[in-house]
């Protein structure tokens, strides 16, 4: 406890004041509060508090007491005026009132009526007056109360004095110094304490009754005391640990095994006597023996997916801090104290060994009981049924009809092109673009359930529709309707004669300075210009009227606002970029059935994309926590962009790209609760898009708050890129989560 004056307050010399607080620091629980108050207006005890004294002259003076709880951090009193004055005394020697005194006068000097001070009474007195009019500024008092707080204030002046507990028998308390004009002074005097000078026993036979690396519990007999033992005093290494307790036991925790601490006991009465202590040395104890190993590991339920297995206690001469579960040999996420686990997004139809362990606090782990057990052989998914593949110029329309399960529900459809899946989607339908006219595929379509089982493919073959031109030379440049270095279904012949700015590497910007989002690398040169594309050439007309009709459809291929693809069919591959008209088209007659043609474009992208995306998914093994995939990727662009998907369930998860250590990481607490819950992370803009289910939030919305670490430099590059996903499993869900990976080949 702490004796202090806690508060003073002056509520001002402005009238219209209604209600007062009086803030402080907490009190220690157990001691009392002493709260004197001077007033031009009467008022009422605050909630919670007695009053033990009120002294009325012209104004007011009040005394008020509570016994803390160490909760209290103000006081609130209502007085409708602003002259209101106070202190706040915190004590530990003032257990009781054992008088009180008062007096008021118009002259200097006052004295009130004789106290009798009780013999072997110890603790503290305390005084106010209130001055209407005057001064108290030099206010003096007898038997050893000194002044240690004044205000001096319009129609209201105070002075506060307090002081020791004076000699046993009769004491008159005085007042002098006043300077009083018309209206009564009033002085209040307030003696609290105990007459109890006797100090409990020393608690007997301090013992130890347990001792661990990191507690030792302790008992002691009851102390006696001529009135009676308010509780015990605990202290380790000398400190005191919390408040007083009335129980004769404790446990000393958060202990360091193999240090040495010295503990002991005290007995306190309600005074606040306190005894001598009682202490012992005691050695933390360093733990070496493990548990005994889990009895009667058995086999609870088996599923289509997951395990589930139970056992019975073990026992360590410490105690047993929890259990850890085992899958082939792979830890099931950290120690638990529950006496059962289920292991759940296994194979059907697959044996595991499982095994348990039980440890101790001090990381002692006992041997292993194990089983093994084999998850229910349920069927796969069937094949999608009534598979149509309908052809068109460039693209290929995929339907198909909904798969038997075979034991668990269809999550999703994977749809496959010569053997590669190009995506997955809930929906019976697809539409493949980008694709070769002319050219043979093979398309394929699989369900996946809910236990990442893949049925049997559906395949049917597909012949793009052929084109309604026919190259004259390579490249080809496609853009819209239009073909170069091709006969077109007119008849006419666009002969490309000069080709700038496709071939050729995208140019660089020089930076200002090195900025982390911008392509050219961490510390490059700058970052790559839009690419400037000029075709130019000549067309050769059947007709005078099919080189007219000629130059009105290549004017009109691309309107200045429109954005087109412009693709380059090459001998070894075929690349695309997204364009718009940089310039006007130019034309010039060349005789009768000939021109020259010149077209200018822009793509804002520098970069030559694949026409083919390339599509990576990453799960779970059964029973892990991690998984992995590698994209390599051919195109020679420093950071290729890149779309990941992370689909739910998973907890704190963590994207990490191995080749350059880097890793974009969840805030602690993140969790996708179930696979309705998505987050969208575009690596080329930046931008994270969060999607929950539609009752919820009906659309995406920002998610990036969810991340807590983004590194700018996280991109694919060419070459292999390997994505591990890493992150907890979420209690109740059978599935694990997907990182779905979405990008094309770019090339400089």
């Amino acid at each position: 406890m702490t004796n202090r004056i806690a508060a003073t307050y002056d509520g001002g010399s402005a009238t219209g004041n209604g209600e007062h607080t009086i803030t402080f620091t907490p009190a220690t629980p157990g001691a009392r509060l002493i709260l004197v108050v001077t007033s031009w207006l009467s008022m009422s005890a605050p909630a919670g508090w007695t009053e033990d004294h009120h002294a009325l002259g012209f104004n007011h003076v009040y005394v008020y007491s509570k016994i803390s709880t160490g909760a209290e951090t103000s006081v609130a009193l209502t007085m409708t005026d602003a002259r209101l004055h106070a202190v706040l005394h915190e004590r530990d020697d003032c257990p009781a009132k054992l008088f009180t005194t008062q007096a008021s006068t118009t002259t200097s000097s006052m004295s009130g009526p004789a106290v009798t001070v009780p013999a072997s009474a110890s603790g503290r007195v305390f005084g106010a007056v209130n001055n209407p009019n005057g001064s108290a500024s030099d206010a003096t008092w007898n038997n050893g109360l000194v002044r240690h707080f004044y205000v001096d204030a319009s129609s209201s002046n105070s002075a506060f004095a307090h002081g020791p507990m004076p000699a046993a028998g009769s004491r008159v308390f005085t007042l002098s110094n006043l300077v009083v004009s018309t209206n009564q002074a009033s002085m209040a005097v307030v003696g609290y304490g105990s007459t109890d000078g006797q100090a409990p026993t020393t608690p007997g036979n301090l013992r130890t009754t347990s001792i661990t690396g990191t507690a030792i519990s302790v008992e002691w007999d009851p102390s006696t005391d001529n009135q009676a033992v308010a509780g015990y005093g605990l202290y380790r290494n000398g400190v005191k640990q919390g408040a007083d307790q009335t129980a004769t036991s404790y446990t000393f925790a958060g202990l360091v095994a193999g240090q040495s601490y010295v503990l002991a006991v005290d007995a306190a009465d309600a005074a606040g006597n306190r005894s001598p202590k009682a202490q012992l040395t005691v050695v933390a104890e360093v733990d070496v023996t493990p548990p005994t190993t889990p009895g009667n590991l058995r086999l609870v339920t088996a599923t289509l997916t997951s395990l589930q297995v139970a056992w019975d206690a073990s026992t360590d001469n410490v105690g047993v801090a929890g259990y850890g579960v085992w899958l082939d040999g792979v830890p099931q996420g950290p120690d638990q104290a529950e006496l059962g686990y289920m292991v759940t997004r296994l194979a059907r139809g697959h044996a595991y060994t499982i095994a348990v362990d039980a440890a101790d606090a001090a990381g002692n782990r006992s041997v292993k009981a194990s089983l093994t057990a084999s998850t229910l052989a349920g069927a796969d998914p069937s094949a999608p049924p009534g598979l149509t593949a309908t052809a068109g110029r460039e693209q290929i329309t995929v339907a198909w009809g909904p798969s038997d399960p075979g034991g668990l529900p269809i999550a999703r459809y994977e749809v496959l092109l010569d053997g590669s899946v190009l995506t997955s989607t809930t929906a019976l339908g697809y539409v493949i673009e980008d694709l070769e006219a002319g050219s043979t595929y093979e398309v394929a379509v699989r369900a996946v359930d809910t236990g990442s089982a893949r049925g049997p493919a559906s395949t049917t073959s597909v012949t793009v529709l052929s084109a309604d031109w026919m190259a004259l030379a390579s490249p080809t440049f496609e853009l819209g309707g239009w073909v170069g270095n091709a006969r077109d279904s007119s008849g006419v012949e666009w002969v490309v004669e000069d080709e700038e700015g496709w071939s050729a590497g995208a140019q660089t910007i020089a930076l200002s300075a090195d900025s982390d989002s911008d392509d050219g690398g961490f510390s490059g040169p700058g970052r790559y210009s839009g690419r400037i594309v000029i075709l130019s050439g000549v067309a050769i007309a059947p007709s005078r009227v099919a080189m007219l009709a000629a130059q009105e459809r290549l004017t009109q291929a691309l309107s200045p606002q429109e954005v087109a693809v412009l693709r380059v069919v090459e001998a070894h591959m075929t690349r695309q970029a997204r364009v718009r008209l940089e310039s006007g088209v130019e034309v010039t007659d060349r005789g009768s059935r000939a021109f020259a043609w010149a077209l200018t474009v822009k793509a804002p992208d520098p970069r030559r994309y694949a026409v083919r995306p390339m599509y990576a998914e990453v799960e779970f093994a059964p029973g892990q926590t991690t998984g992995s995939t590698t994209i390599t990727l051919a195109g020679d662009y420093p950071t290729i962009p890149a779309k990941m998907r992370l689909i739910g369930p998973v907890a704190n998860p963590v994207i990490r790209l191995e080749q350059l250590g880097l890793e974009i990481r969840a805030r602690p607490g993140t969790v996708l609760p179930d696979s309705r819950y998505e987050l969208t992370i575009d690596l080329a803009s930046r931008v994270v898009w969060s999607i929950v289910p539609p009752e919820v939030w009906p659309e995406p919305r920002p998610g990036r708050r969810l991340l807590g670490l983004f590194p700018a430099r996280f991109a694919l590059g060419p070459g292999p890129n390997t994505i591990t996903l890493s992150g907890g499993v979420v209690a109740g869900q059978a599935s694990g989560p997907r990182l779905v990976i979405e990008t094309s080949d770019a090339w400089q």
